[in-house]
């Protein structure tokens, strides 16, 4: 994984991210799965809409249409708002 590099403002600089709409299942640490909607996402990670909060530091994966699921942890939590970062390497 590259390391950020800080701006002059003293704020990391991030990967661009890309505003999307994409339904998709979350399945929990136990195998519960949730309907989620994919808001934004970058190389490095996303945003998600969920109907229930989650936990910040989850791990979960993600599953998109008929792929596999991708290995994600949860990052931060806003509500029924979350954003997590790829644990496996995903393709936009």
């Amino acid at each position: 994984m590259k390391k950020a590099k800080v701006k002059q403002s003293g704020y990391l600089s991030r990967e661009p991210r890309v505003a999307v709409r994409y339904d998709a299942v979350l399945i929990e640490a136990d195998g519960c799965e949730l309907q989620v909607v994919i808001t934004e996402v970058s190389r490095d990670g996303f945003r998600l809409e969920s109907h229930s909060e989650l936990e910040i530091g989850a791990g979960v994966q993600i599953r998109v249409g008929k792929r596999a699921p991708v290995r994600a942890l949860i990052r931060w939590t806003r509500g029924l708002e979350a954003g997590g970062v790829f644990l496996d390497p995903v393709e936009l």
